[in-house]
């Protein structure tokens, strides 16, 4: 299933992924749980709150670079940030930072990839520059994969029984 998280769409699919794997199985987002044991989402050590459009950093050869090419600002509003030890945890479980953000030293995961079908998280707000005729690059991609699954899916549905669904 086809599947973009926004902001804390991301924390959440990021802490939920985190949770399959040692040693993080009880992570929790500081913001929501400040005394959990481990942190899955932590504030940005600077204290910076991360807000308007910022340009993203997509990684090159990710799916991300591909969907994003020119459009590069996203807007943000935010304090928090994925943990960086767990950036080696999702990479375990196939799932990458496909984009940073912040300074370059800071290593601010701005999105994160499934190696394999369409799961992208981005910590940003692209629905704040979708236009009526004009969505951002990641909502067209998110539909235009729903559309392929329900191709493929119906098309199933017709060899198994004949008909069509």
């Amino acid at each position: 299933m086809p599947l973009l998280g926004l902001c804390l769409g991301m924390q959440s699919l990021a802490t939920a992924i985190a949770r399959q794997g040692p040693g993080w199985t009880t992570a929790e987002m500081a913001e929501a749980a400040p005394d959990a044991e481990r942190h899955s989402v932590v504030p940005i050590e600077t204290g910076e709150h991360r807000l308007g459009r910022l340009e993203i950093r997509a990684v090159p050869g990710s799916r991300l670079a591909a969907l994003l090419s020119a459009e590069t600002a996203i807007a943000y509003n935010h304090r928090h940030r994925l943990a960086p030890a767990l950036h080696e945890a999702l990479a375990s479980a196939g799932v990458r930072v496909a984009a940073f953000g912040g300074a370059p030293d800071q290593g601010i995961a701005d999105a994160i990839e499934a190696e394999d079908g369409y799961c992208i998280g981005v910590q940003g707000h692209p629905e704040l520059s979708s236009r009526p005729g004009r969505p951002h690059p990641l909502f067209r991609a998110l539909v235009a994969e729903a559309r392929t699954l329900a191709a493929i899916r119906s098309s199933q549905q017709e060899g198994k029984d004949g008909s069509r669904a």
